[in-house]
């Protein structure tokens, strides 16, 4: 049987298989404490961030501000989040964590922790460094962006986060060889 040269194969069908893959590794642990991917996002950007407002929500996680409303409504019925109108301006509506989502949250991001530590086993550090720094460019190359509420196992969860620079299509990391 003749071998198939592996940068013959198609990038795309292996990068689909990855983010399934992934979502299938998170759906038990997410499933337990009620939420899906996206919402272990939104989530997560509210532990980090505190009250904000469904645009920046958003704009923080790139996503549209009709996919965010939508969301956050869901996640309010399910008792995660409350929705409050600021008291100087009636047309500011607010996202807070409730005490449940607090604890999804926290869950969510256990959940999160634990596979990236499965998924850096296997990987020395500079491969490490090394792949992330070919996905941020392939990511960047599509048009995406860092998002705002990108997490980190070495943040503190409740620390204020400082908006990542915006990236720039022309501007690609170096990638070390």
């Amino acid at each position: 049987m003749a071998r198939v040269d592996p940068s013959s194969k198609p990038l795309l069908h292996l990068f689909l298989h990855i983010g399934r893959l992934l979502e299938e590794r998170l759906r038990a642990p997410l499933s337990k404490v009620g939420v899906h991917h996206g919402q272990g996002r939104v989530l997560d950007a509210l532990l980090r961030r505190g009250p904000m407002t469904v645009g920046e929500l958003a704009t923080g996680l790139n996503v549209a501000q009709p996919t965010a409303t939508v969301m956050a409504q869901r996640m309010q019925s399910a008792g995660l989040l409350e929705r409050w109108v600021d008291a100087d301006d009636t047309r500011r509506v607010s996202l807070t964590l409730t005490p449940r989502g607090r604890a999804a949250a926290q869950a969510v991001r256990r959940a999160w922790q634990q596979l990236e530590v499965e998924l850096c086993q296997s990987l020395p550090d500079a491969e490490r460094t090394r792949l992330r720094l070919l996905l941020e460019g392939l990511r960047d190359g599509l048009g995406g962006a860092d998002p705002r509420f990108a997490t980190s196992s070495e943040e503190d969860p409740d620390a204020p986060v400082t908006p990542s620079p915006p990236v720039h299509p022309w501007r690609r990391p170096s990638i070390p060889r």
